[in-house]
């Protein structure tokens, strides 16, 4: 896997904070200089807001723009539906305020299901510790700016693990 780059010019409706800090995702960690890094079925990608323009740079498996835009879900219209929503009531037009710069993300179905899994009897930061184990027991290892990363294990590679190797990571199993 080779570095990309993409660069998306006025982006409404996307602030980062919102998107990765809202508990929809648990892969994305801010950086000193406000960006985030996070790791998504297909690599590794940062995320950084300059102004109006977002620089998305990362190493994964096939086109960094395609996979950016279906990620974030870039072919909605998430302002056209903020105002829709907002003229449904005062709650409404409050709430689409609120979260003014969130977008769904779409995530890996697969790592999705383990994170509600196992985000039953537990907060985000250890929702975010226990999959950072999990990935890093038994998903594949890339490199980043220098950095260790691991990609969420395939069924195939969580199959592997035993009760007593899921207990010895830490995570609760009933």
């Amino acid at each position: 896997m080779k570095k990309q780059e993409y660069i998306l010019e006025k982006q409404e409706s996307f602030q980062l904070k919102h998107i990765f800090e809202c508990g929809q995702c648990f892969r994305w960690h801010e950086q000193q200089d406000g960006s985030y890094i996070g790791v998504i079925k297909e690599g590794v990608l940062q995320v950084k807001k300059q102004g109006e323009t977002l620089v998305f740079e990362g190493v994964c498996q096939g086109d960094l723009k395609s996979i950016v835009s279906n990620y974030f879900d870039l072919e909605t219209n998430y302002d056209n539906m903020k105002r829709k929503l907002s003229q449904v009531d005062e709650f409404m037009k409050i709430s689409t305020h609120f979260g003014e710069g969130i977008r769904i993300l779409h995530q890996d179905l697969w790592e999705c299901i383990i994170s509600f899994i196992i985000s039953a009897n537990n907060n985000i930061p250890r929702i975010k510790k226990i999959i950072e184990r999990i990935s890093k027991e038994y998903g594949k290892k890339l490199e980043f700016n220098g950095q260790e990363y691991y990609l969420f294990p395939t069924p195939e590679e969580l199959a592997k693990a035993s009760v007593e190797d899921l207990r010895a990571l830490r995570i609760r199993i009933s």
